[in-house]
């Protein structure tokens, strides 16, 4: 990219133990990895007016929806308040056309909002996983990738217009898209790669305007 973009990225909300503090994180590779790939980031406050203002005053050319804490109804790490702040996000993504990047809990929350069912799977915790299909052919990405994550998407579930574009050794759905929508959810975690975020982000470069 020659001129640098502005993307949005949600960030965990995690308490802290032995303090009445609850802050919000995000992984340094994030901001490295994005910076590298030619973007500018800015965290996502879990505060949904104030998401809605960032959304706004910075028009971000896209949003991730970023991995840690547990999707609703998936475990007993939720956090309302950053559901509803990616919840929206989600709408005024889809309201815009504004592209969308979904990383584990991430894809989760894409693949809610899109309709479909999140089931548990099993052995795609603190593993890695050789991926297969168009996503995996396609790409300059590592061969295998980082996985931890309880919950996936049930293929059956996906709506018109979603596709698998990713799976795992198990047959599991690993990534989906809707390329009209401009949205791309991915189960693993591509900025514990060396360039690997970068290579998704480009993958996501052909979708349409």
């Amino acid at each position: 990219m020659s001129e640098r973009r502005v993307v949005l990225i949600t960030q965990r909300s995690d308490r802290v133990p032995g303090r009445p503090e609850v802050r919000d994180g995000l992984e340094d590779s994030w901001a490295s990895g994005l910076w590298e790939a030619g973007w500018v980031p800015f965290p996502v406050v879990n505060v949904a007016a104030a998401a809605v203002a960032q959304f706004e005053a910075l028009r971000p050319g896209l949003v991730i929806l970023s991995g840690g804490n547990d999707a609703p109804g998936t475990g007993p790490d939720s956090v309302s308040a950053r559901d509803e702040t990616e919840s929206i996000l989600l709408s005024l993504a889809a309201r815009t056309r504004t592209p969308v990047l979904g990383v584990c809990r991430g894809a989760q929350m894409l693949a809610r909002f899109a309709g479909m069912r999140l089931v548990p799977v099993e052995g795609h915790v603190r593993v890695r996983h050789v991926l297969t299909g168009p996503l995996a052919r396609a790409w300059r990405g590592p061969a295998e990738v980082a996985s931890f994550h309880h919950w996936g998407v049930a293929e059956d579930s996906m709506p018109e217009g979603w596709h698998v574009l990713a799976r795992s050794e198990d047959g599991a759905v690993e990534s989906f898209a809707n390329r009209e929508r401009r949205s791309l959810g991915i189960l693993w975690h591509p900025e514990r790669e060396p360039h690997h975020l970068h290579a998704v982000l480009e993958s996501m470069e052909a979708y349409e305007p």
